[in-house]
């Protein structure tokens, strides 16, 4: 397990500190304008409502021949009606028909003035429609239709003045092209809760790293986690993991919606972000029971929230995942996702501390449905190639401490984390 800095002897869950976080956050009120087609994974400010109906007018919901339903009353194969063949013009416009009369018309198009109802092509002997008996002028109805039948109206999709988002709805993929049918180019949107992510630790580079450097990556995967639940990152150079560095790197983002520090949380003696940021406010949570992560801490600064989450690959993603993407989802006024889990045969035993949540990296073998095998551990002798073999993890609860191979267990895939 990893070693935690506790201010209390009993560290909350994680749970309880997601509880205590959501409780510093809320969903931010301001707003902007954006183009329909640049808003999605947006989330809705205000109701979207239709400017215009869909469909715009009467339309056939089907191919075949418009007529008035009052003409094919009593019709049957044996007694079928005798109607008119009306022209339909060339360019494909709504013609109109009177009494007696019926006009070939295609799916989706205009329904012509007069008619209420569109009779198949399969109860219709006209010419064009196969092996047809009657004259050019003429056509025969073997089946009744009633009024509206073969029809879509006017609306019938949505109607003017219908909403097609509400407020906190995010838009998908195929609003776009709903909002522009009604006649919406133009949403108005929830702005992205702005989030600076500062990794801390000396030696750390962001580019090519010299001798003795370590390129830093937990501050990326971090960012990748909070853009997919509806931040905007600000992804800082990392500062070395001294006072004089830590404080105007946390000052710098106060006026952020979160600021989350990764890296520098441990015990030793260049870990002293909890340190820094107490000077500058409170420590709410300081360590929590959790393994790996259990160095985590939550402090407000100036009204703000700051998440310090271990820089061990596996701890930050664990921390990340429960607590940094969940408030920054309600910061963007969304829900977070429901993570997807599947069942597996635990193919060996694992162990854990009781007393605490314990996570395990874990491949799926054969069709991914099958047996789940935990990758060695622990994890922090080789933390990037754990995250890069392992398809999820097996969350084992503080009272269970241990887990027996072919155990049926629930594995939280690790892709629809993110």
């Amino acid at each position: 397990m990893d070693e935690r800095r506790r201010t209390t002897a009993d560290p909350p869950a994680l749970a309880t500190v997601r509880e205590r976080l959501d409780e510093l956050v809320s969903p931010i009120d301001r707003t902007e304008t954006l183009p329909v087609s640049t808003a999605v994974d947006r989330t809705v400010a205000a109701p979207v409502v239709a400017r215009r109906p869909v469909p715009g007018f009467d339309q056939a919901a089907r191919d075949g021949v418009a007529v008035r339903a009052a003409d094919t009353e009593g019709t049957t194969d044996r007694d079928p009606v005798a109607l008119s063949l009306a022209e339909r013009p060339d360019d494909g416009t709504a013609a109109g028909i009177e009494p007696g009369d019926g006009i070939r018309v295609d799916a989706g198009r205009p329904l012509p003035e007069g008619a209420d109802a569109v009779v198949a092509l399969e109860a219709v002997d006209a010419p064009g429609t196969g092996l047809s008996t009657v004259a050019d002028t003429e056509l025969t109805v073997t089946a009744p239709v009633e009024p509206s039948e073969g029809v879509r109206a006017a609306g019938a999709d949505v109607a003017v003045d219908e909403a097609v988002l509400v407020a906190g709805d995010r838009v998908g993929p195929s609003d776009p092209a709903l909002c522009t049918a009604v006649g919406r180019t133009r949403l108005e949107v929830c702005q992205r809760p702005t989030v600076g992510i500062v990794p801390v630790g000396g030696g750390l580079t962001g580019g090519d790293p010299d001798p003795g450097e370590v390129v830093e990556t937990d501050g990326t995967t971090v960012a990748e986690f909070v853009e997919r639940a509806g931040g905007k990152v600000v992804l800082r150079d990392p500062v070395e993991s001294e006072s004089y560095a830590l404080r105007p790197a946390v000052e710098r983002d106060l006026t952020k919606d979160l600021i989350v520090t990764v890296g520098g949380t441990g015990a030793g003696e260049s870990d002293r972000i909890v340190g820094v940021v107490e000077r500058l406010g409170e420590v709410l949570v300081d360590g929590v029971a959790a393994d790996p992560a259990g160095t985590t801490a939550l402090s407000v600064v100036r009204e703000r929230p700051v998440l310090s989450v271990p820089g061990d690959p596996v701890a930050a993603f664990v921390a990340t995942t429960r607590l940094v993407a969940p408030a920054v989802a309600r910061l963007a006024g969304r829900e977070p996702p429901e993570p997807r889990t599947l069942g597996a045969e635990l193919g060996a035993p694992v162990e854990s501390e009781r007393g605490i949540e314990s996570v395990h990296p874990v491949a799926l073998e054969g069709d991914r449905r099958g047996t789940a095998v935990p990758t060695a551990r622990p994890v922090a002798d080789e933390p990037l190639s754990t995250l890069a073999r392992a398809d999820g993890w097996v969350a084992v609860e503080p009272e269970r401490g241990r887990l027996a191979a072919g155990e049926t267990v629930s594995v939280e895939r690790w892709e629809a984390s993110i």
